[in-house]
C-alpha cells in the first residue's frame, strides 16, 4: 500500500480539515509536523512552501483539495495507486 505522509502545523485549521477528511474515509497516514527539522527539511525537497502537504507516491496535494483527495481516496480504496 502507498504510504501517505501529512505535513502540518500546529494551528493550521486547513491541516485539521485534512487530517479530518482522511479520518473520515479511513486513510492511515503519517502526520509530519513542519515544526521538526527533518520534517521541514523534507517538505522543502517536494518542492512545497505551505502546509498541509499530502504525498502519496508520486502525488502532492497542496491545501485542502478536496476533488484531488477524493481522487487519492478513490485510487487507494480501489488499491489502484501506482
Amino acid at each position: 500500500m502507498t504510504e501517505i505522509k501529512v505535513f502540518t502545523s500546529p494551528g493550521c485549521s486547513a491541516c485539521a480539515q485534512v487530517k479530518e477528511y482522511l479520518r473520515k474515509a479511513d486513510i492511515e497516514y503519517t502526520e509530519c509536523n513542519i515544526l521538526e527539522q527533518e520534517a521541514a527539511e523534507e517538505l522543502k525537497e517536494l518542492g512545497a512552501i505551505s502546509v498541509p502537504c499530502v504525498v502519496a507516491g508520486d502525488m502532492i496535494i497542496r491545501g485542502f483539495d478536496k476533488p484531488k483527495l477524493d481522487e487519492l481516496i478513490a485510487c487507494l480504496t480501489a488499491e489502484a495507486c501506482a
